[in-house]
């Protein structure tokens, strides 16, 4: 979803995080018993596709910010997978909690659970646009969808400017954003040749 950048699996992954008290001030918990809680409330699929999905959340060459804090083996970018859930642990980076931040103060719709005896959220009230920030990847029904990541600071910037400015042409909003956002931020780092793809 455009609002929040997340696809289900990790919108639920979050919120059973958020919901079962896995915070940065919290210790953490074995990934295993984060999984259970998907699981049970908002996720019936494999265990292994919620894990994945967790350990890509906490690494560091897969999101340019980490929504999950790890310990353990995570995996490698050589595509090492991470070791057992029973082994790793994990609880929300500092960041995580801008997504949900205001979730209990009617800021986000909710619905059923799969068996309806629980609701989630709709989508998380990202406070940041986790979309450009973290990027995206994934092939859906006819499409394919891949969006890179980008610095933060920048994003902001221009996410400020664009506020400030209602009734800017798309030209001008262009120029604004060319000139603040530099270009994508990869999290293993790269070269960037020439500007135009990125203005395309």
């Amino acid at each position: 979803d455009v609002r929040d950048g997340l696809k289900p699996v990790h919108r639920r992954i979050l919120y059973a995080m958020y919901d079962g008290g896995y915070r940065p001030t919290a210790g953490f918990y074995k990934c295993m018993r984060v999984v259970g809680d998907v699981l049970a409330h908002y996720h019936p699929h494999g265990d292994a596709s919620v894990y994945d999905a967790l350990a890509r959340l906490v690494q560091p060459w897969s999101m340019r910010y980490p929504l999950v804090a790890g310990q353990g083996n995570f995996g490698s970018p050589g595509n090492l997978g991470p070791a057992a859930p029973r082994y790793t642990e994990c609880r929300m980076a500092p960041l995580a909690l801008e997504m949900v931040r205001d979730i209990d103060e009617d800021t986000v719709d909710f619905q059923d659970n799969y068996d309806g005896r629980a609701q989630e959220p709709v989508v998380l009230p990202a406070r940041f646009p986790n979309l450009l920030v973290n990027g995206s990847e994934g092939i859906a029904v006819g499409m394919a969808t891949r969006i890179p990541p980008h610095n933060l600071r920048e994003v902001a910037s221009g996410v400020q400017w664009a506020l400030e400015h209602p009734e800017a042409t798309r030209e001008d909003l262009l120029e604004a954003l060319m000139a603040r956002i530099k270009g994508p931020d990869f999290p293993t780092g790269a070269t960037i040749l020439g500007r135009r793809g990125i203005e395309d």
